[in-house]
């Protein structure tokens, strides 16, 4: 009998655990797995400080941030902070300097690729530029051969 008790006990105790709620370990956000720390503060200062901006201190404003654009901040960043800039420019009544921040460290794979492409492209061109020169140069000596060859059986 003893055993049996023994064994109700346990399986009660053993149920009793379904009614208390699960421990839950504290997950990291994806985004934190991702996110490089040294930049984290910087991009909330840079939309602060964009944001903030006013029509006097709109220019050291550009230039305080675009060593942040150009080495550390990531793609999205990038567009959304250049594109917060000229919204900013045209409300000012102005634009952003020509070139401004162009040379991001995360738009270099894309712009080689451009470059590339453009280049290509250019190649082709030429080659189809000089194909044509040469279809043209053989069908004027083939006009003037025939001018030639007409020339004599008229006289």
């Amino acid at each position: 009998m003893k055993t049996s008790a023994a064994f109700i006990i346990a399986a009660f105790a053993g149920t009793a655990n379904a009614f208390v709620p699960p421990q839950i370990a504290t997950k990291s956000s994806s985004t934190s797995l991702y996110s490089n720390t040294a930049t984290q503060g910087r991009v909330s200062q840079v939309k602060s400080s964009i944001n903030k901006a006013t029509k006097d201190t709109f220019a050291s404003m550009l230039t305080e941030i675009e060593p942040f654009l150009t080495t550390e901040a990531g793609n999205s960043i990038y567009r959304k902070s250049m594109n917060r800039l000229k919204a900013k420019a045209k409300i000012f009544g102005g634009t952003l300097p020509e070139g401004y921040a162009k040379e991001a460290k995360c738009t270099e794979k894309r712009r080689e690729k451009q470059n590339a492409y453009c280049q290509a492209k250019a190649a082709e061109a030429a080659a189809a530029a000089e194909a044509e020169a040469a279809a043209a140069a053989e069908a004027e000596a083939a006009a003037a051969a025939a001018a030639e060859e007409a020339a004599p059986a008229a006289e």
